[in-house]
């Protein structure tokens, strides 16, 4: 059995998704959640992609990246 999920919320205010992480690597996450397979989108997405799951609306969520940051949620830039 796996580590229990934590649940974060979007730290951007005009966003208002949660998003099951099962695992933390490297701290960086994207809003987002495939419509289609109920999964979160990759991590190190490329902004163009988010951008187009976005306007083709098959992701719940934001699609902007955010970050962990000794224990706070922090928007950060796409990498």
């Amino acid at each position: 059995m796996g580590p229990d999920p934590i649940i974060l919320n979007c730290p951007y205010p005009d966003c208002t998704i949660a998003i099951e992480v099962i695992e933390i690597n490297c701290a960086i996450f994207r809003c987002g959640i495939c419509k289609d397979t109920g999964k979160q989108i990759e991590p190190h997405l490329q902004k163009e992609e988010c951008d187009k799951l976005k306007h083709e609306d098959k992701i719940w969520g934001c699609g902007r990246p955010f970050k962990l940051v000794n224990g706070q949620l922090v928007c950060c830039e796409y990498i």
